[in-house]
C-alpha cells in the first residue's frame, strides 16, 4: 500500500493535556490513567470500591447536528422532540467532562458500565461492583441484557414515583439496539431509556471479534495515593 494513502496514526492522549476542570470534576472513587484497552487513550480507573447501581453523569459536550460533527469518537446521539436527533459531542476536552475518558469494553465480561438516557441526558450506571484497580468500561447492550433491563426498570419505577411532578408526568422507557435506528420516542417531558450511541472507538468495528482484536488483554501497572 502506498504510504501516503495510509490513514494517519492517532496522536496518543496525555494526562498533561487533560483540562483542569475535568480533574476537578472527578468523583472521589476514580482517577485518570493510561487505558488498558486503547494505548492511545486515557482511561478512568477505580481507586475505591464502586457499588453496583452507582450512576455517574450526565455526559457533557456541545449539542450539534450530526452533519456538524467531524469526529464520532466522543459523542452520543439523543432525540429531542423539537430538534430531532442531536449529538452531544465531547471531542474537544474543554467542552466535555470526565465521562469523555471512559472507554469501550473489549467484551461483555469486561463491561462494567452501561449508558442510560434520562430526560435527554446520558448517564453511565455500574452494571456490577467495580474493585480498585479496574478500568471503567462501557458498552451498549440494550434491554437484551437482563441486568440492564432490570436497571432500566428500576429507573422507570423511580420516574413513575415522581409522576406528580409536571416535568415527570409521562415518564417512558425505550431501548436502542445496535444496527437499528429506533423511532423517535414519545415526546414526554421526562424519559428513561437507552440512547442511540454514536461513540465509536478509533479503528474498531463494533463487532465483538474486532473489539477483541483491538484490545489489550492486560492492564497497565497503575499506582495511586490513597
Amino acid at each position: 500500500m502506498n504510504q501516503s494513502a495510509a490513514e494517519p496514526v492517532a496522536a496518543a492522549e496525555s494526562l498533561a493535556e487533560v483540562p483542569e476542570h475535568v480533574l476537578r470534576g472527578l468523583p472521589e472513587e476514580v482517577r485518570l490513567f493510561p487505558s488498558a484497552v486503547d494505548k492511545t487513550r486515557i482511561g478512568v480507573w477505580a481507586t475505591k470500591p464502586i457499588l453496583k447501581g452507582k450512576k455517574f453523569g450526565p455526559f457533557v459536550g456541545d449539542k450539534k447536528k450530526r452533519s456538524q460533527v467531524k469526529n464520532n469518537v466522543y459523542m452520543w446521539e439523543v432525540y429531542y422532540p423539537n430538534l430531532g436527533w442531536m449529538c452531544i459531542d465531547a471531542t474537544d476536552p474543554e467542552k466535555g467532562n470526565w465521562l469523555r475518558y471512559v472507554n469501550w469494553a473489549c467484551s461483555g465480561e469486561e463491561q462494567n458500565l452501561f449508558p442510560l438516557e434520562i430526560n435527554r441526558a446520558i448517564y453511565y450506571k455500574t452494571l456490577k461492583p467495580i474493585a480498585p484497580g479496574e478500568e471503567l468500561l462501557v458498552w451498549y447492550n440494550g434491554e437484551d441484557n437482563p441486568e440492564i433491563a432490570a436497571a432500566i426498570e428500576e429507573e422507570r419505577a423511580s420516574a413513575r414515583s415522581k409522576r406528580s411532578s409536571p416535568k415527570s408526568r409521562k415518564a417512558t422507557v425505550s431501548a436502542w439496539r445496535p444496527g437499528v435506528r429506533r423511532q423517535p420516542p414519545p415526546t414526554s417531558p421526562g424519559s428513561v431509556g437507552m440512547s442511540r450511541p454514536q461513540l465509536q472507538p478509533r479503528s474498531r468495528d463494533p463487532s465483538s471479534k474486532s473489539r477483541r482484536f483491538a484490545c489489550s488483554p492486560t492492564a497497565p501497572e497503575v499506582t495511586w495515593k490513597q
